[in-house]
Formats: structure tokens, sequence, C-alpha cells
């Protein structure tokens, strides 16, 4: 992840492969969704259409920068996912990235609508460099699943225990004023 991502945090998501004490994520593989060059005339575009799995109710998009990423880093775009009834899954700020990353959308329950259209809206900075001639070029992939609403970790979480037989332990409150 380069410097630029660790900056302004990341919106990754994760496929779990360990058995046990993991969240519950579950997901299909990426299916290409699109492939833009977007020009300095390109507001809130449609990258392509997309069919959410039966019950899903995240979509993890993969965004993957094809065009050089120098002399500067490109400004973010809002990534989106329409349907009939509007933006069920809300919108992100993606920055586009070289090595590709991965952004989730998702408000915690599935969507209305299971097909709609991911869409891309470059920032003004973005539109300023492709004016200049500098083309930005983004592939677009997609996967949705189901995100657990908790954890599965099957116990009591934060608890006080004691290591050998398993029972709690009793808390003591000190005042050192």
């Amino acid at each position: 992840m380069s410097s630029q991502s660790r900056q302004r945090g990341s919106n990754s998501a994760n496929r779990s492969t360990s058995a046990g004490n993991s969240p519950a994520l579950r997901f299909t593989d990426w299916s290409v969704v699109g492939t833009r060059t977007f020009t300095p005339d390109d507001l809130n575009e449609v990258v392509g259409s997309f069919v959410m799995d039966q019950d899903a109710d995240t979509l993890w998009t993969r965004i993957t920068l094809l065009s050089p990423a120098t002399p500067w880093p490109w400004s973010y775009g809002i990534l989106g996912f329409k349907t009939s009834n509007g933006y069920e899954l809300g919108s992100v700020k993606a920055y586009p990235e070289v090595d590709s990353e991965v952004f989730k959308l998702g408000v915690g329950r599935p969507p209305y609508e299971r097909s709609g259209v991911l869409t891309f809206e470059p920032r003004s900075f973005n539109l300023a460099w492709i004016r200049n001639g500098y083309p930005m070029s983004l592939k677009f992939e997609c996967a949705s699943g189901i995100t657990g609403g908790g954890s599965d970790l099957g116990g009591v979480v934060n608890s006080f225990v004691r290591a050998s037989d398993g029972s709690g332990l009793q808390l003591v409150q000190v005042d050192f004023s």
C-alpha cells in the first residue's frame, strides 16, 4: 500500500481464510465490471452493470489505476452502486492505485434491488490533469457477499478470566487521590 493510502486510511476488505475466531466474510470471486478512461467532460459516469448475489449486503470494488501515477498521485473519486432505488449501499471516496485497492460499499443491510450500475465520479482535481493531457484509466472489478453483523467468536469478549481454570476474576477499583 502506498504512503498516500496509509495517510488517508484504508477502506480495504480482506477475505478471511482462517477458521474459528474471525468475522464471517463470504463473497464470490472478482468479476470485471469495466475499464474506463476518463475525459474532462466526465462527471458521474456509469462504469458497468452488476448483479449482487442473493442475500448479499456488501459490494467490494477493486480499482486498479492503469495509467501512470507519476509525477503526482491522483485525487479521489466518488464510487457508488446505483439501483432503481438510488445509492442503497452508500458511496465512498476511492483513491486509484497502480497496485489496486479494494473499497467496501455497504450499510449493514441488503439492498432492496440486487441489480444496478457501478458509478465513479472523478473529482475536479483529476479532471484538470486529464484536461492537460494526462489520461486516467481505471479497471473496476466487483464481488458481492455477506458481512456478518457481529462476530462469530463464540464467547464473551473483553472479560477477565483466570487462565488456569477459566473462572472469573474480581475487579478492584483503586483511588490514588
